[in-house]
Formats: C-alpha cells, structure tokens, sequence
C-alpha cells in the first residue's frame, strides 16, 4: 500500500522546514546588520541558494506524487522482459558502484512504464545504500515467483531470503528516510505495479522487492 494522506503530508512537513529555517536564518542575519564581511555576506546567501533550491525541489517531487495519486491507472501496460528491465536498473545513478550477482530469467514485467519502475527500485535500494554507509555495496537479483531483488550491505542480502513472509520481515516504511518526497514517489510507483517490499526486523541496511512476473 502507499503512503497515506497524513503519511505524505509528515513527510513533506519534515523535509521542508530545514530548508526553510535554513533560508530564513541566514536572511534575518543579513537584515540584522550581521553579515559585516562581504565574504560572510556571500557565503550566507550562496546558502540560502542552496537552501531555497531544495525547496524547489520538493515542488518538482510533489507534482509527481499528485500525478501518481490522482491517477493510479495512468499509461499503457506493455511487456518488458526481465533482463532488459535488470539492465536498466543497473544504469540508475542510485545503484551506481554495487556489485552485481544473480540472472533475471527469461520471462518478462508487464509495465507502465519501466523508467519509473526501475528508478523508484533504485530510489529505495539507494536508502538502503546509504543505512549500509561504507559497508560493500550489492544487489542480488532471481527469478521464481516474480522477479526477486535484493538490495544493500553485502553481508546483510541473506537477512531476506526468506522472503517477504517470513515472521521477521515487514513492510518498507515509505515516509521515513529523509530522502524528499523521493521514497514516496517510490512507493506510488512500486504499488501501481504491484511490487512487495520488505526488510527484516529493524534492519534498514537491506531491502527486498519482488516484482510480478507475467505468467509464462
């Protein structure tokens, strides 16, 4: 299930007030007559910049979020096999440095719009990535019941074996991760296709998807 109206609005309300206090403090420093170099008078705006560019950002991801929202059907299913799909995830710049094991088989997803698909699995692997900090890098991809990919530290891919089912796995929590609107586009995307995901217990470090596979 995706996020929820109050999930998406916590969500939004936590990533902008950083970059909102962030632009108005550096402001009020310079309407205060505080900023009495103009090296300091520089920095503090170039900030600000940056802070307000964040903020546009957001814009840009929920525009996408409402687009997603408002219309859960939208776009043409087509066929994909699950090799080229591999392929274009590993092109995404969030997986970017992992290494790569396991097949993908020789059936194929039935898509909307496989950019999209293959970019949200990258968004979540890269929370994942980024739990994992500067532990080896790996994703893991199988095929059986739908197409199988796990995503994260190296020596934690084994934690999900077992599947979304297991007793110890749960849901992925979507409104959490301090990654935007990012992973909750994501969670648009993953359930318009219908992809599962889990991790294990309150290890943040992996993620499991398992995407449907068209019947063969």
């Amino acid at each position: 299930m995706p996020p929820n109206l109050a999930q998406v609005l916590n969500t939004l309300a936590h990533e902008i007030r950083t970059p909102l206090a962030v632009s108005q403090g550096y402001l009020k420093l310079y309407l205060d007559g505080r900023l009495t170099d103009a090296d300091d008078t520089r920095q503090a705006f170039e900030q600000a910049r940056q802070a307000l560019g964040t903020l546009a950002a957001l814009c840009v991801d929920m525009g996408k979020v409402s687009t997603l929202s408002e219309s859960a059907a939208r776009g043409v299913p087509e066929r994909v096999s699950a090799m080229d799909f591999v392929k274009s995830l590993q092109s995404q710049d969030e997986i970017d440095g992992a290494a790569w094991s396991g097949d993908a088989g020789t059936r194929a997803i039935e898509t909307t719009s496989a950019r999209d698909l293959a970019q949200a699995v990258a968004i979540v692997s890269r929370a994942a990535f980024d739990e994992a900090r500067d532990a080896p890098r790996a994703v893991r991809t199988d095929a059986g019941e739908g197409l199988i990919v796990l995503a994260g530290a190296n020596d934690s891919l084994a934690a999900l074996d077992a599947g979304p089912g297991a007793p110890d796995a749960r849901p992925v929590d979507f409104a959490k991760g301090g990654k935007g609107l990012k992973l909750i586009w994501a969670a648009f995307v993953l359930d318009k296709h219908r992809v599962q995901t889990w991790t294990v217990a309150d290890h943040r470090a992996a993620v499991g998807f398992r995407i449907p596979l068209v019947p063969a």
